[in-house]
């Protein structure tokens, strides 16, 4: 049987190895990234959003499109005007809305995209597209009922407009679309605008 000391060492073992893992990745991305370095001004960015968004398909009772949308996007530079983005959200329902069996639903996502950009005069646009899982999760029963959820597959796509305020920092707008496998509603869409740290 193992100690609670043995055990402390494994979990500090595996969290060790984790890191080093991220490490090797993002070591891994910057040799990746050196031929696009020479002409983009940055290599990666860390994008934080919010806005709006929901289902566009849903039978009634349908809870809009109005509701809290969240995302946090990392993306680094492959080639030049091209990035490879990760993109982890959530569409937060209200507490009185309803998705099909699904009270008080939250749908939580983490897509991996590939986006081209195109250069203006004052600002960047872009076009992504990508793949992605996706959880719904809330309360099944009735409004008292239990936790449940489903997790799904899908696609998702959209376009991105970036204002550069410094070399290091940007607004981002963002519009974007996902298809996915649930019979609650198969269509979302969310609306963003947050802000970029270019690295």
């Amino acid at each position: 049987m193992a100690t609670e000391g043995s055990r402390e060492v494994g979990i500090a073992a595996a969290s060790r190895a984790g890191w080093l893992a991220v490490g090797a990745l993002l070591a891994l991305g910057a040799l990746a990234t050196a031929p696009a370095r020479a002409v983009e001004p940055y290599v990666m960015t860390v994008g934080v959003l919010g806005g709006i968004g929901g289902p566009l398909s849903a039978d009634e009772p349908d809870p809009g499109t109005g509701q809290r949308a969240l995302e946090l996007q990392i993306g680094l530079v492959t080639e030049p005007r091209t990035l490879l983005e990760l993109r982890v959200g959530r569409l937060d329902f209200g507490e009185d809305d309803q998705l099909g069996d699904f009270f008080d639903p939250q749908l939580d996502y983490v897509t991996i995209s590939g986006e081209y950009r195109f250069y203006k005069n004052w600002y960047d646009s872009g076009i992504f597209i990508g793949l992605g899982g996706y959880r719904l999760s809330g309360i099944v029963g009735g409004p008292f009922g239990s936790d449940d959820d489903k997790t799904v597959v899908g696609l998702t796509g959209g376009v991105t407009g970036e204002f550069e305020i410094t070399r290091h920092f940007s607004l981002l707008g963002q519009i974007s679309g996902h298809y996915v496998d649930l019979d609650e509603s198969p269509l979302f869409a969310t609306a963003m605008a947050g802000f970029n740290v270019r690295f």
